[in-house]
C-alpha cells in the first residue's frame, strides 16, 4: 500500500488492564516448571494500584510502558534462573501476539518452591 491508500482509523481499541493480567496468569502457570501463582506481597500491592484480582501478578502502565511484576511458585529440580527467563520470553511474546502491545518488563519473583510430601530438598 502507498502512504495515499492507508486506510483511516475508524476508531480506537482499549484493552481492559484485567486482559492484561489474565493473559499474563495463563501464560506463567503454562511455563513448564511454574508450580502456580504466589500472592502479591500485602506490602508491594498497596503500592501499585493495577493489583489483579487474580494472585501473582502486578500491572504497571505508566508513560506508555506497560511492566509485569509476576510472583510464582516453582516446581523443584528446576533452573529457577532458566525458568524465569521462560516465564518472561513466554509473557513477552503473548502479549505481543494476542494484544499486539510491547511490554517493557517483565520481572519474576520466585517466591518458595514447592515440594510434594514425598520429595525432600
Amino acid at each position: 500500500m502507498s502512504e495515499q491508500e492507508v486506510p483511516e482509523s475508524i476508531g480506537r481499541i482499549e484493552v481492559a488492564p484485567e486482559v492484561l493480567t489474565t493473559i499474563v496468569h495463563y501464560t506463567t502457570l503454562d511455563v513448564e516448571g511454574v508450580n502456580k501463582m504466589a500472592a502479591v506481597p500485602a506490602d508491594v500491592g498497596r503500592l501499585f494500584r493495577r493489583t489483579s484480582g487474580r494472585d501473582g501478578t502486578i500491572l504497571d502502565f505508566a508513560d506508555g510502558t506497560i511492566c509485569f511484576d509476576i510472583y510464582v511458585l516453582m516446581d523443584p529440580h528446576v533452573n529457577v534462573l532458566e525458568t524465569s527467563q521462560k516465564v518472561q520470553a513466554a509473557v513477552i511474546e503473548a502479549i505481543d501476539k494476542m494484544v499486539g502491545l510491547s511490554v517493557e518488563t517483565v520481572n519474576v519473583h520466585v517466591e518458595d518452591v514447592i515440594y510434594t510430601i514425598d520429595e525432600t530438598a
